[in-house]
């Protein structure tokens, strides 16, 4: 298993040299030409997509006092741990328990690759379903709502038989998400490539090194394969995934709207007046309402009133 896997590698790692396209900074001259990098570069710029930057300390600092960063840390979190049941040959172990001699190993090994397999669906429909129609937010939503659903079933465990087929079936539900959380942190950190670099990179540090010890305290081989700690610990980070998901997707909305304010001031104030009562107009400094009423009297006054029609005739 170990040799097949290491040899496919090869054969990828050259593909993905001529058919990856790269970015607009380092292109992949094999599969863009110029037009497409134009083509790439404006769609970026014209969705706030910056493209250059020089890292600061000031940029560290700034991310890692900032609510967005470790909201986006502890959802990470909850997600890669929302999922270590899969990783620990749960479902192997199962189906060799269901007894002796019921299958060859061989074909434990074939029945163990169910929900890998079906995890390759579950990507696609995710990413799909968010690209298209449902947006970053609710395609985890819906990805955490099935994996849960898996991990309540074999958290009860004393169902029947087929009920726990599905519940390790939906494992992959939670690796599912990763593309789209991961492409929603990108793009929420558009118009910062210092902070988006950090931010990614050490949110998947934290988070994956989070995974080397919670496996150990919540999937002790010795309860195998029931693991009552281990189902409901990631039920529970399913469930704080949704939570934390919304949260964020909350959060970065207000603060994006904070950030733009309104997009012309006679929408937000239809009259042109301001706090203070005074009157903003366009390329104009503030005429306060006062000194606009007596400019008119004085032009009232200054101004010859009209003859009236029936004195003019005597």
């Amino acid at each position: 298993m170990y040799i097949i896997c290491a040899l496919i590698t090869i054969p990828v790692g050259i593909l993905g040299y001529f058919v990856i396209p790269g970015t607009v900074d380092q292109p992949n001259r094999w599969v863009v030409n110029d037009h497409d990098i134009d083509v790439a570069r404006k769609r970026l710029e014209s969705s706030g997509h910056v493209l250059h930057g020089r890292m600061k300390f000031g940029h560290i600092t700034k991310t890692l006092l900032g609510f967005p960063f470790w909201t986006v840390v502890t959802t990470d979190i909850l997600f890669w741990n929302a999922g270590i049941h899969k990783n620990t040959a749960s479902f192997l172990l199962w189906i060799k328990s269901l007894g002796p001699g019921r299958y060859s190993p061989a074909r434990i090994n074939e029945l163990g690759t169910i929900a890998p397999a079906l995890g390759i669906a579950y990507t696609l429909i995710a990413c799909f379903a968010s690209d298209m129609f449902l947006g970053p937010a609710w395609s985890i939503t819906w990805c955490s709502i099935f994996n849960a659903t898996g991990l309540l079933v074999l958290t009860i465990w004393k169902v029947p038989e087929s009920a726990l087929w599905f519940g390790f079936a939906t494992m992959y539900w939670s690796n599912a998400l990763s593309s789209v959380f991961h492409g929603w942190v990108n793009n929420l950190l558009r118009d910062s490539p210092e902070e988006r670099s950090f931010t990614l990179v050490l949110i998947n540090l934290l988070s994956q090194s989070s995974t080397a010890w919670t496996p150990l305290l919540t999937f002790p081989t010795v309860e195998a394969p029931r693991y009552r700690k281990g189902y409901s610990f990631c039920l529970g980070c399913a469930i704080g995934l949704i939570l934390f998901t919304w949260t964020m997707h909350f959060y970065l909305k207000r603060d994006k709207r904070q950030k733009d304010g309104p997009a012309d001031i006679e929408t937000d104030r239809p009259d042109n007046t301001t706090s203070d009562g005074s009157i903003e107009l366009h390329g104009s400094d503030k005429v306060t309402v006062d000194s606009k009423i007596a400019a008119v009297r004085v032009t009232r006054l200054t101004k010859p009133e009209p003859e009236d029609e029936t004195r003019r005739r005597e």
